[in-house]
């Protein structure tokens, strides 16, 4: 489908009748003065030919001056909007429930950054409220859209390196808590698990499933009271385990590793936010020697605006449902309750 480049500007104030399969999802933003959304999100809708940016707001700070004119004067305007069909959440995790809520009552269907919940209740309020609703919710996790972690776990799934037994993964970087960040707010949802859990389970829930026969971990609480480390292991039973490791206050390193019985995969620079440098990494054979194994880089996140477009265009659905992200909270739950 390509774009008209003249549709952005032309979008009227009042709903026009454009709404076929291959019209363009107008899009809102609660919390367009997020970093990720303007670093990512909102260049990636610009890309996307599934949707439009028609209307955004922001409740710290001003909103950019590059979507100054979008403007709406508030979330609850945002949502008011007749022409916005979808909204796109960037806030702290602690705000997610009650925003995603309030959209799902409004009709609207949701693009939420990852965590969905701070916890599986939270989660499954949240699930339930768009199940009601009829609305698409889509986890803004973007990783799960890039080519090189798809061909990454379609090979271990294709038996590339034999049976696959363990999985290594570590998402570490140096925070700090003096900035005013909400990643060390406990109340807004703040955590190294929280925050960069899902990078580090998603490749094993990928492969095995969210349901390990068992969780061990151990956690270290930071000043304001959140974990800025967390590592765990994970047992699947049948000699499948998996060691994980997500921290504020280490050096910054991103890796993933599959160990099979016959060679592993090793996946760095980085493994889990690489997006258009993601573009190789390396397949040991039995023989200990590591070949290097080019992927076209790609940007995840124009991909997961596509996708997130055709979903609510009932094209094809969001492949992450409800259910699984609801057992996808349960585990990090679990994991967060064995560290404490």
């Amino acid at each position: 489908m390509a774009r008209d480049p003249a549709r952005r500007a032309s979008v009227p104030p009042e709903i026009d009748d454009e709404r076929g399969v291959d019209a363009p999802v107008r899009i809102g933003i609660l919390g367009a003065a997020s970093w990720i959304a303007n670093r990512a999100v909102i260049p990636a809708i610009e890309e996307s030919p599934w949707c439009d940016l028609v209307a955004v707001a922001a409740a710290r700070g001003p909103v950019p001056p590059g979507i100054a004119h979008l403007d709406a004067g508030g979330y609850e305007a945002v949502l008011a909007d007749p022409r916005v069909e979808a909204v796109y959440i960037p806030l702290p995790n602690g705000k997610h429930r009650h925003w995603v809520e309030r959209a799902a009552a409004c009709g609207k269907h949701v693009l939420c950054e990852k965590p969905i919940g701070v916890n599986r209740a939270d989660t499954a309020a949240i699930t339930a409220a768009c199940d009601a609703a009829g609305v698409v919710l889509a986890e803004a996790w973007m990783t799960a859209f890039g080519t090189r972690w798809q061909q990454v776990i379609a090979s271990a799934e294709q038996g590339c390196i034999g049976d696959l037994r363990h999985i290594r993964a570590e998402f570490t970087f140096v925070s700090d808590p003096d900035q005013g960040n909400y990643r060390w707010d406990p109340e807004l949802g703040g955590g190294a698990l929280l925050d960069v859990g899902i990078y580090v389970l998603g490749a094993p829930v990928a492969l095995w499933g969210a349901e390990p026969d068992q969780v061990y971990a151990s956690r270290r609480v930071g000043p304001t009271g959140v974990d800025t480390t967390t590592s765990a292991w994970c047992d699947w039973g049948d000699g499948r385990s998996a060691s994980l490791l997500v921290s504020f206050e280490l050096p910054e390193r991103q890796r993933l590793e599959l160990v099979g019985t016959t060679g592993r995969i090793v996946v760095t620079g980085p493994a889990f936010t690489g997006g258009e440098l993601a573009t190789d990494y390396e397949q040991e054979g039995p023989d200990g020697i590591a070949t290097v194994v080019p992927v076209a880089g790609d940007d995840p996140y124009r991909r997961m605006l596509d996708a997130f477009g055709r979903a609510v265009r009932g094209v094809e659905p969001w492949p992450r449902s409800n259910k699984e992200v609801l057992a996808f909270s349960t585990l990090i739950q679990r994991v967060q309750d064995a560290s404490a």
